[in-house]
This record gives structure tokens, C-alpha cells and sequence, in this order.
């Protein structure tokens, strides 16, 4: 408990490694705020905007009317397909110079669209008129072959009735946001900088890498005690930055992770032991300064976030799709997922399939760790007459 203690005090003395794995992730989620604050509603639709002529022809045409009155409703959170004026002529082409409406309608007595430029709001009036006309053609040739239809109004019904054959069922639990892969994956980058923690670990029990690593190696404390009480004083610092980081990002940036707080936490504390082993990992198999293994894991982060959406969201499911491997040996990629499976889906299997993996990984990690530091023998440690 002691060694525990102070492996603790030392790690939260460290201002800069608390920069990088806590407050640098929480900056970075506010440029990606601003930057995709947008985004998600990039696809929303608004209705177009259509001038409708209020002239004779218009009015004596009842099923026109209540056509246009059925497209014009909000459905629930649905906008209406049209978002309808009635003007008459001269306001109308007002409306359409000054761009306050995206198309005018006009019969005479046939219905004719007026537009001033071309643009998707333009095609969807012009298919909502075809397709009218059409039914409306069909409703003639109907009524002609069968006048019965005009005084028998349940057949009439029958005939017009539009019969579904399928149910619509929703993916996921929740609705597709664009924007929260890249948040998932800015988790998932936090939780590989607790590789940064990792190094400080092994470099901290390595007689040549710090004076500290020398006065342990001297010390009657064995050094796997020191390992281990350094590995769980990072995992501990790593889980609560994360913990902090995900409470930031739901509270003040608004970025919905779902209901599912334990599986959540849980999630972060799987994410950050990972994050952790694998600097332990890279700390104990390259023998060189604590400056080239930040260096060498840094890279390693940002190319794994990276491939986990990071910096486009659909390059994660591209490579996933291309190299389907990769994304069970990915460890960003299996805390992004985790996540994913979380805020989308009713069932666990995916989501435990993903801290399985996490877990298998960091016991790996632990394990060649283990491996690579226990055989570390030095013949003299002439520095350690030097600092005292």
C-alpha cells in the first residue's frame, strides 16, 4: 500500500502527462464541437417552400386542395414535405425573385410550376406535381370505366387503398448522429494516451532510464511489486480522466453516450488498462529514452484513433469492411466500438465482444511486459553515486 501510495503522488505530480491525458482530449472535444456542431443536421430537411396561386382554377379544384393541405402537416418529428403560401399571382412572383420560396404553383386550369433556378427543393415539388398528376390521370380513367365508384364510397376506398406489406423496424435504440463516432474515437484516443502513464511506469523501474529507476533497482522492494503498484496507480489516474472527460463531453458539449452508465464506465476502465499495458508494453521492449517511447506511442495512438474515425468516420467502416481483421486487433477501434454497440443496440453480444477482446489485449500486454522487464539486468549503476 505504500509503494501504491507514493507511485500515486508521483504520477499526480506529473503536469505535463495530466496535460496530454486529461486537459489536451477535453480541448480537442471542444474544436470538435465547433467544428461538427452542423454536421448532424446536415441531412435534416426543412420542407421546400412553394407559392401557391390562389386564382379561380385553384379553388374549384377541391381534390388539389386537399392534396396540398396532407403534404403541408407535420407528422410527428417529421418536417411537412411542402411548406405552403397562398398569394396571388403578382406575390407570388415576388416571393419567387426574392428566393423566399423555392417554386410557385399555378393552375390554369392544369397545374404548372414555376422555378427560377434548379436545386433539390425544385425536384421534390416537381415530383411531388408528376406524381399527382398521375394519380389524378388514374382517378379519371377510373371514374370513366367505373361510374359506380362516384356514389359507392367504400369500394372507392378499396381501390385506392395503399396497402403495406412491411413493417419498419429502427436499426438501433437510438438515431443515427454522425457526430458521435468522431467523439467515441476522441475517447477511444484518450484511453491510448494512457500509454503515456504506462512509459512513466517502466521507466520508473528500469535502472537506466531514470535515477528514480535506479534507487528502486538498490531498494529491498522487489521490483515486480514496484510494477505492479505503478500499473494500477496509472490505471486508476487513466479511468478517472476518463470518467471526467466523458462527464464534460455529455454535460457541457451535449454529446449523447446513452443511458447505460455502468457499461459505459466500465467500458473507460477496460479502455484505460489497455491504454496503461500498452505503454508498459512499449516502455519494457524498446531501450531507449522516455522520450522516443512517448514519441513511438503517440504515433501508434493517433494511427489506431485514426483508423477508428477519428478523422473521417466513414474510413472506420471502409477499413472495416476492406481489412475486416483490423478491427478486432484495433484497440481504439474495439473502445469505439463498445461505445457504438452501447448508444445503438438492444442486445450485448457486440459490445461484449469488444471488452472481451480489450481485456485478452491488455493480459497480453501485461504479460510480455512482465517478460521484458524481469530479464533486465544491469552490470553497474554508476549514475546512482552521482545524484547522491
Amino acid at each position: 500500500m505504500h509503494i501504491f501510495k507514493y507511485r500515486m503522488k508521483c504520477f499526480l505530480g506529473d503536469k505535463v502527462t495530466l496535460f496530454w491525458t486529461m486537459l489536451f482530449p477535453i480541448l480537442l472535444s471542444i474544436l470538435f464541437l465547433m467544428a461538427f456542431s452542423n454536421l448532424s443536421n446536415v441531412d435534416s430537411f426543412t420542407g421546400a417552400r412553394v407559392a401557391v396561386v390562389n386564382n379561380d382554377a385553384y379553388k374549384s379544384d377541391k381534390m388539389f386542395q386537399e392534396t396540398l393541405a396532407s403534404v403541408t402537416e407535420k407528422h410527428g418529428d417529421d418536417a411537412p414535405l411542402l411548406s405552403m403560401e397562398l398569394v396571388s399571382l403578382e406575390e407570388a412572383g415576388t416571393l419567387l425573385e426574392q428566393g423566399k420560396v423555392h417554386g410557385v404553383i399555378l393552375l390554369e386550369p392544369d397545374i404548372r410550376l414555376v422555378v427560377n433556378q434548379s436545386g433539390i427543393y425544385q425536384s421534390i415539388i416537381k415530383s411531388f406535381l408528376d406524381q399527382y398528376k398521375q394519380v389524378s390521370a388514374s382517378y379519371k380513367s377510373l371514374f370513366q370505366t367505373n361510374p359506380e365508384l362516384l356514389t359507392d364510397g367504400d369500394k372507392l376506398v378499396d381501390y385506392s387503398a395503399d396497402y403495406s406489406y412491411l413493417t419498419e423496424k429502427g436499426l438501433g435504440k437510438n438515431k443515427t448522429d454522425n457526430t458521435v463516432t468522431y467523439f467515441y474515437a476522441l475517447l477511444a484516443m484518450a484511453s491510448l494516451y494512457g500509454s503515456f502513464w504506462g512509459v512513466r511506469v517502466v521507466s520508473e523501474v528500469q535502472a537506466d532510464q531514470t535515477m528514480r529507476g535506479a534507487r528502486i533497482n538498490l531498494a529491498p522492494a522487489h521490483k515486480m511489486k514496484m510494477l505492479l503498484a505503478g500499473i494500477l496507480a496509472a490505471w486508476i489516474i487513466q479511468f478517472v480522466e476518463l470518467s471526467l472527460l466523458i462527464l464534460f463531453m455529455s454535460l457541457v458539449l451535449k454529446v449523447s453516450f446513452g443511458n447505460q452508465v455502468g457499461y459505459i464506465l466500465l467500458t473507460c476502465l477496460v479502455g484505460a488498462l489497455t491504454g496503461v499495458t500498452l505503454g508498459t508494453l512499449v516502455g519494457g521492449l524498446i531501450k531507449k529514452g522516455e522520450g522516443i517511447k512517448i514519441g513511438v506511442l503517440l504515433g501508434i495512438s493517433m494511427i489506431m484513433s485514426g483508423l477508428a474515425g477519428l478523422y473521417f468516420a466513414s474510413f472506420k467502416y471502409f477499413v472495416t469492411k476492406a481489412i475486416p481483421i483490423i478491427a478486432y486487433v484495433n484497440p481504439a477501434n474495439l473502445i469505439t466500438d463498445a461505445l457504438y454497440a452501447l448508444y445503438y443496440y438492444d442486445t450485448y453480444q457486440r459490445f461484449a465482444l469488444n471488452i472481451f477482446l480489450l481485456l485478452a489485449f491488455s493480459a497480453v500486454f501485461c504479460m510480455l511486459t512482465y517478460l521484458s522487464v524481469r530479464r533486465d539486468q544491469y552490470a553497474s549503476i554508476p549514475s546512482i553515486q552521482e545524484g547522491n
